[in-house]
């Protein structure tokens, strides 16, 4: 895991110094010298959301006690994502079941699994298509699930795709199904994958209600 940690930073890290240093020419154009730029931020952006990874995997056992109302949660979530949907064509359909149910645990980190598992099925689709984040209660379990109607995924990548740093996209920092599954499990529930070839995917995070002295109602 360190090695490929290593691997994924120096990767940007490279890039990055390779365009900076362009820009270091005296005789080098205007026009080059902003795509140099350009480049080169890019790369310092995507080295920014690999550490942020890295530390939200670090602390993925880690909780908090926040008092988190599903629907508010599913809210944040979709307001984070929807303008990237939108740029994408892709339609998007929120459907909240939850009944007023409430969650104990870290605020934070749910809704950075809710986002990349939404960002996941986005990035699964570059071409458009639909995704629905839902919520559903079940007695003192909830699930809530994120459905793409992309390409699905095939059974020998389903072996692997909640491995750390394990990514089918070359700009993917292959940590996001990772935290995903992490805060899941550290809320004391999990992850479910349930995808065909051609057929779409979609992946169920199951956790545990607030009892009702934790509930603010």
């Amino acid at each position: 895991m360190a090695a490929s940690l290593a691997h994924q930073l120096r990767t940007p890290l490279a890039a990055a110094l390779l365009y900076t240093g362009n820009l270091g020419k005296p005789d080098l154009p205007a026009e080059s010298r902003g795509k140099f730029a350009d480049k080169a931020t890019g790369q310092l952006r995507r080295l920014e959301r690999l550490i942020q990874d890295v530390l939200l995997f670090a602390r993925g056992e880690s909780i908090g006690r926040d008092v988190i109302a599903v629907g508010e949660l599913l809210a944040e979530a979709a307001h984070t994502v929807e303008p990237l949907l939108r740029e994408g064509g892709i339609a998007f359909e929120v459907a909240d079941r939850s009944q007023g149910a409430v969650l104990v645990g870290g605020r934070k980190a749910l809704y950075g699994a809710l986002v990349s598992l939404l960002e996941n099925a986005m990035q699964a689709m570059p071409g458009g298509g639909k995704i629905c984040l839902s919520a559903c209660r079940s007695g003192d379990q909830l699930a809530i699930a994120v459905r793409d109607n992309g390409p699905g995924i095939g059974p020998e990548l389903r072996e692997r795709i909640f491995e750390p740093f394990f990514t089918t996209r070359g700009l993917g920092t292959g940590l996001g199904l990772a935290i995903a599954l992490g805060v899941a499990r550290a809320h004391g529930g999990g992850i479910a994958l349930h995808s065909e070839p051609g057929a779409g995917a979609e992946f169920v995070i199951t956790l545990p209600l607030a009892s009702e002295e934790n509930s603010p109602l």
